[in-house]
């Protein structure tokens, strides 16, 4: 029957008056056929508010670090950030993350870019900013492997797919002038 209907008539388009057996379908004597099958709303998909810091040193190359292989984009390369805690500013999540995830000291700068990307199971705000390299020795404490790189040579580096409006931006703008002290 369910053949049958997808041969005669579509959900958008039904044409109930030709079902051999339209005196049985109650969807046809409703006038709900177009309804049919009913589709729950899907729960919208969790939402994560994330940091990013593209941090510059004193020769004007940024700081890269590639994502542990297990887990979620494993292995590809990003610039180093995290997610905000309650009551946090944007700041202070990026100093936070960079810490935690490299041990390094930065000073966070002017704003780049905010945007939106989806996954398949969740969404993320990014909000970056550009920063300074001031102190520390970058360590692998969250990150497989830490890479000091041009701007030139960033787009030979595997990156997550929401990364790219960042690097756009970037490229666009060009290397800014070396850290004062």
């Amino acid at each position: 029957m369910i053949d049958l209907e997808a041969i005669i008539g579509t959900r958008t388009h039904p044409k109930c008056l030709l079902y051999p057996w339209r005196s049985h379908y109650q969807a046809c004597h409703q006038r709900i056929k177009n309804q049919l099958p009913m589709r729950e709303n899907p729960n919208p998909l969790p939402h994560k508010k994330i940091g990013v810091a593209v941090i510059y040193n004193e020769d004007g190359q940024i700081l890269i670090d590639r994502r542990l292989k297990k887990g979620l984009l494993g292995g590809l390369w990003e610039f180093p950030g995290g997610k905000f805690e309650p009551n946090e500013t944007v700041e202070d999540c990026i100093k936070r993350e960079v810490l935690e995830e490299i041990d390094i000291e930065i000073g966070v700068r002017e704003h780049l870019i905010t945007f939106e990307h989806a996954y398949t199971h969740f969404k993320v705000t990014l909000i970056v900013h550009r920063c300074r390299y001031l102190t520390g020795e970058p360590k692998l404490i969250r990150c497989e492997e830490i890479r000091w790189v041009t701007l030139d040579e960033i787009n030979s580096y595997s990156f997550p797919k929401a990364n790219t409006k960042i690097i756009e931006v970037l490229q666009n703008q060009g290397q800014p002038p070396k850290n004062r002290t």
